[in-house]
This record gives structure tokens, C-alpha cells and sequence, in this order.
């Protein structure tokens, strides 16, 4: 699907939110991951599609059309594989995996009430990581820094964003002269990032440009970015990774190399990891055997997640603005890190203390936290 497409089924931030909505209004129950590169979407209990397509897009035929639609067993398979990188380009990257759980954090705000997918969801998950840890196979690197890697035997690179993605690709330039524009002052990878009316002067005389922002943030007024290529005279190296693109060249500016995220996406020579597969067939077939007959243990296990995930969405929220103002944010996540383990340890500890349970709890948590006797 190309690029635009995506772009338009795109549903992050404030429409991730609207969907949600639109669903829970409808009794649906839907998990979706839009990513640069995908737009994923499970739906609990339905065989009919077209109500969820609706409800995301108005529209339901050539979606269809698009869609590969899978179900059950073949359809968990396919999430822990998304989850674990072994869809994407890069095979094995990590990025996916913070990408995937962020959108299950949004489905679980919207449908706090929902049981039926959300076993499925943390079980690919924790596929995911329990793949992961088991192979010890690191990522080939994200889209961002395999485009910077292209780019480094250039005399400058200039970076617009300061997100994840401008982050990665400063990173992978190391030394190079790098320069950073953002709309805010911020340092980023070891630069103080430039002011972003800047950015315009990189258009017409930088080497080479990396957008990482999106096109439905309006960059620059187009008149402004055609003038700035226009004015170019030496050829210019454009790599666009913004969902949408951010921006659209001209035909008649021949002097712009342009290149999307698709285009970055296809150039990747990242080789298979039969191992990093074979952990996630073993994994996943496992998890899938225990979620797919449901019993205590399961809600048992959903409701100590639950918890967890409270405890760390409140005080992540309580934390960020002492975080945002610290003059050393490393002390600030060291004790956001110890008051959430606290929290999830306050029950398992009282449970000890209680008198009356405290023999029976003390071997029954010892073996559990793997703590010895």
C-alpha cells in the first residue's frame, strides 16, 4: 500500500483516540497499531469486518480489498510476529515492540472494561520480549539510522524532527556534522538542536536533509520549501520518513534525490533470524495453547497486569512535570522506578506480614519472586 494511502488510514494521537471512541460506541471491541509502515488491526469475537471498517473509516469494500484478514490461532500468530520485528524490514528491530504496546496502553484506556482481546494482546507481548531475551539478537537498527548510515560519507547531514526517529538517525551518524532543527531548543543525541525557521536555509544549501516530521503538521508552507529548492545549485539528497510525508517536490526540480520511508523501507538487506522465528513459533504456540482455554489463572494474571499497569500509568503521570523541570532526570526515574515497584510489592509484602498467612505465603512467594528460602 503505497505510502499516501497509509498516511490516510493513519489513525494516531487525537484520531486514535476519536476511533476508540466511535468503536466503544458501536460495542466493539478493536486493538489497532498504526505505524509508519503498517496499520494493524484485531477485532474480538467478529467475523464480519465491515462494522469495525465502518466505524474507523466510513468505508468497508476496497479495505477489504486491501486487508489480509486472518483469524484465531493464525491471527495471534501473526501479532506475536509483528510484535517481535520478524514483519518489518528490519527484521528483529525493537522500535515495533515500544510501538505495539503503546497502542495496547491506548486500547486498554478505551476499553477498560474489555477482557476478550486483551489476553491475546499481552500474550503477544510477552512472545515478544520472552523471544527476544532468548536469542539475545539485537536490532539491525531503525529505518532512521539505516538512512543516516547511507547518508554518512556526506559533508553535512541536516536532521528536521527531535522525536524517536531524529534521534536515531543522529545517533547513527556519530562524529558527522550533524545539525538538528526543532521547533523547540533541545539536545538531542549530543547536539543543541537549531532554530527551526532554520531548517529552510538546509533546504537550499545542505548536502543532505532528513525529515523525520509529518506531512499533516504543514512543515513549511510549500511556496517557501519550492523557493528554497529552487535556489539550490548543487543536488540535494531529501529523505522524507514523516507519516505523511512531509513533503512533495516539484517534478521540474530535478537537482532533489527524493526518497520516502517506503523507499528506505525497500533498500533494507537485513538477513532472516531462524532462530528469533523458531522462538516465537515455540512461544507463541504455548501462550496461544493457555489463552485460547480460558480459565482462573488467566483472569488471575490479567488482573495482577492490570495493577501493574496502574500503578505505572499514575505515577508516570504524576512524575512527568518533576521529570520535564530536573536538573538530573536520572535521579527523578531511579525513584519514579522504585516508588512503582513498591506499589507492586505493597500486597505481596502485607500478604507476608499477615500472621495468619505468613508460613503459607512465605514458600508459595519466595519460589514465585525466585528469591530462595
Amino acid at each position: 500500500m503505497p505510502a499516501q494511502r497509509r498516511a490516510e488510514l493513519a489513525l494516531v494521537a487525537d484520531a486514535l483516540e476519536a476511533a476508540h471512541r466511535r468503536l466503544r460506541g458501536a460495542g466493539l471491541d478493536v486493538f489497532i497499531l498504526s505505524t509508519c509502515l503498517r496499520v494493524e488491526i484485531a477485532v474480538a469475537g467478529e467475523e464480519d469486518l465491515r462494522p469495525t471498517l465502518r466505524a474507523l473509516y466510513g468505508e468497508t469494500d476496497e479495505l477489504l480489498d486491501l486487508a489480509k484478514v486472518r483469524h484465531d490461532e493464525d491471527g495471534f500468530f501473526h501479532l506475536c510476529r509483528v510484535a517481535s520485528g520478524l514483519e518489518s524490514p528490519v527484521v528483529g528491530e525493537v522500535e515495533v515492540l515500544g510501538q505495539f504496546r503503546s497502542a495496547l496502553a491506548a486500547f486498554r484506556d478505551a476499553h477498560t472494561d474489555s477482557h476478550r482481546l486483551r489476553g491475546i494482546l499481552d500474550g503477544a507481548v510477552a512472545v515478544a520480549r520472552a523471544a527476544r531475551r532468548r536469542t539475545g539478537i539485537s536490532s539491525h537498527g531503525y529505518l532512521a539510522a539505516l538512512a543516516a548510515r547511507e547518508v554518512q560519507h556526506h559533508e553535512r547531514v541536516a536532521i528536521l524532527g527531535a522525536g524517536a526517529m531524529a534521534r536515531a538517525a543522529a545517533e547513527a551518524l556519530g562524529d558527522s556534522d550533524v545539525s538538528v532543527f526543532s521547533r523547540r531548543a533541545l539536545r538531542v543525541a549530543g547536539h543543541d538542536t537549531r532554530r527551526w525557521e532554520d531548517a529552510l536555509e538546509a533546504l537550499a544549501t545542505f548536502p543532505t536533509v532528513i525529515s523525520t516530521v509529518p506531512g499533516n503538521g504543514a512543515p513549511f508552507p510549500a511556496e517557501r520549501v519550492s523557493a528554497a529548492l529552487a535556489s539550490r545549485r548543487h543536488p540535494l539528497l531529501l529523505i522524507d520518513l514523516g507519516m505523511p510525508p512531509g513533503f512533495t517536490p516539484a517534478p521540474d526540480t530535478p537537482v532533489v534525490d527524493y526518497r520516502t520511508v517506503d523507499d528506505v523501507a525497500a533498500r533494507v538487506d537485513a538477513p532472516p533470524s531462524p532462530e528469533l522465528q523458531a522462538a516465537v513459533t515455540e512461544l507463541a504456540g504455548k501462550t496461544w495453547r493457555r489463552i485460547s482455554t480460558p480459565d482462573r489463572a488467566n483472569s488471575v494474571i490479567a488482573g495482577m497486569v492490570d495493577q501493574a499497569e496502574s500503578a505505572v500509568a499514575e505515577e508516570v503521570s504524576r512524575f512527568a512535570r518533576r521529570l520535564e523541570a530536573a536538573d538530573d532526570p536520572e535521579a527523578v526515574l531511579r525513584q519514579l522506578a522504585r516508588t512503582v515497584a513498591r506499589r507492586i510489592l505493597h500486597r505481596p509484602i502485607s500478604y507476608i506480614n499477615d500472621t495468619a498467612r505468613s508460613q503459607e505465603a512465605l514458600d508459595v512467594l519466595a519460589d514465585a519472586f525466585g528469591v530462595g528460602p
